[in-house]
């Protein structure tokens, strides 16, 4: 939505305005409060939307699965991605998908920030480039049981309250119970694609 170089006049320090979430603040289910690097920045809104034309405007009200735009091809973990409510706006180093309004975001989400998929994109992608055209191609799930679906969305929306706490990143104990979240979430996964105990093997490294 926005580019950090061509966009500078739009952004600003205020606290106040909406913020601009840029690829190093979006981690797995998780949007970093604080920057490693850098301040947070933020967008004078009411300047960017008279210079935009409308046809842009429509995703920042929609709620979205945002990602890191750029992650190396060496990393462990390439899609690290969470849920943005609507009022964000995204720097050109995140990308997003604006879901189909049938398939609940928890859902998609808990599938993307799986094991599974996570080793499949790894196999797939030749550069450092995460894009929504490869996400978009990634193989979901054709034959669905509802029980294994319905446990992956409610499992990802106890991740997702956990980790919005503002002591999660300094805290043990809430980290340590989102990995076994996340790994309830793995095993249901490889469950809806069918995977044989030698296949999860092989995407677990062992």
């Amino acid at each position: 939505e926005v580019s950090l170089t061509l966009g500078k006049k739009y952004i600003t320090k205020n606290k106040n305005s909406p913020l601009l979430l840029r690829g190093a603040g979006v981690d797995k289910y998780l949007i970093r409060k604080e920057m490693s690097q850098g301040e947070l920045l933020y967008i004078n809104e009411k300047k960017y939307l008279s210079n935009i034309p409308p046809s842009r405007r429509s995703h920042v009200e929609s709620k979205r699965i945002v990602m890191q735009g750029l992650t190396g091809v060496n990393e462990k973990i390439r899609l690290k991605m969470t849920i943005i409510e609507k009022g964000i706006y995204c720097a050109n180093s995140v990308n997003y998908l604006v879901l189909d309004k049938k398939e609940p975001s928890s859902y998609i989400l808990g599938l993307l920030n799986s094991k599974i998929i996570n080793y499949v994109f790894k196999k797939f992608s030749t550069n450092s480039n995460v894009n929504g055209y490869e996400v978009d191609n990634l193989p979901l799930p054709q034959n669905i049981d509802l029980n294994i679906k319905g446990r992956i969305i409610g499992t990802t929306n106890k991740i997702l309250a956990i980790t919005k706490d503002d002591d999660y990143l300094q805290n043990l104990k809430k980290q340590t119970s989102v990995k076994e979240l996340e790994r309830e979430i793995d095993q249901l996964v490889y469950q809806l694609y069918g995977l044989t105990k030698e296949e999860i093997r092989i995407v677990e490294g062992e």
